[in-house]
């Protein structure tokens, strides 16, 4: 759970850390730039377009397979609750 939502805040992230860092180096060798609105809708724009991009990649590359597999859902059996399955075809009950 902590690794998906780091896969996905690191990305909208990253663009404002960047850019703080280039402010910084900026500020120490003499120059005045700032934080402005042009420059923080720009960074969001650009956090948000590679948070796309990963939730894109996740969708396509995790999973479980779809084809040959069958769904079990919970049910009770014997008084117990038993949870849901994801079966190969050949193997549902």
């Amino acid at each position: 759970m902590i690794r998906s939502i780091l896969f996905h805040l690191i990305p909208l992230l990253l663009p404002f850390v960047v850019y703080a860092v280039y402010l910084y180096f900026n500020a120490r060798a003499g120059g005045d730039k700032k934080w402005g609105k042009v420059s923080l809708a720009v960074t969001t724009m650009i956090g948000l377009l590679l948070m796309a991009v990963s939730l894109i990649t996740l969708g396509l590359v995790s999973g479980s397979p779809r084809e040959g597999t069958v769904y079990v859902p919970p049910r009770f059996e014997d008084g117990r609750l038993i949870d849901s399955q994801i079966l190969p075809a050949e193997e549902q009950e």
